[in-house]
């Protein structure tokens, strides 16, 4: 009897040894999952800047028909711009393009103006095409004054 006390007795203490290790590992298994959390919050939290630092007017694939070209503003009576180019496709809007310049110069937001191309006024719901815009031509931008 004394013998399978003790057998007994050991039994127990393994037991509470193997239960130990599994807390120990309940434990580990925990603390990884909210290292996992942590980083796959990170890794959104570093996409998103990823993604808001991507310029919005990137190129990223071409369509049949469609051709990747550039653009010049100049300004008359303010000479603001002198030159500046945008890349853009013949098949975007021109309101679009507009919109990109008046991005980086703010202060045309002020007036109204209006655009010519080769002489001819140009209409800002209407693609590049449909402008008959070509790459590299110059798109002249006029002030109205009131």
């Amino acid at each position: 009897m004394l013998i399978e006390n003790n057998n007994l007795k050991e039994k127990i203490n393994k037991l509470n040894l193997d239960i130990n290790k599994i807390q120990e590992l309940k434990n580990k298994i925990k603390s990884l999952e909210n290292d996992l959390i942590l980083k796959n919050n990170e890794i959104q939290q570093l996409l998103s800047q990823n993604n808001n630092n991507k310029d919005k007017y990137e190129i990223t694939s071409i369509k049949p028909g469609e051709k990747v070209m550039s653009i010049n503003f100049v300004s008359m009576g303010i000479q603001e711009i002198g030159h500046f180019s945008l890349v853009c496709k013949n098949t975007d809007l021109f309101i679009k393009e507009e919109e990109r310049l008046y991005e980086d110069f703010p202060n045309f937001k002020k007036y109204e103006t209006y655009f010519e191309v080769n002489g001819k006024r140009i209409k800002r719901f209407q693609t590049l095409s449909e402008n008959k815009i070509k790459d590299k031509d110059i798109i002249y931008i006029f002030i109205i004054e009131e």
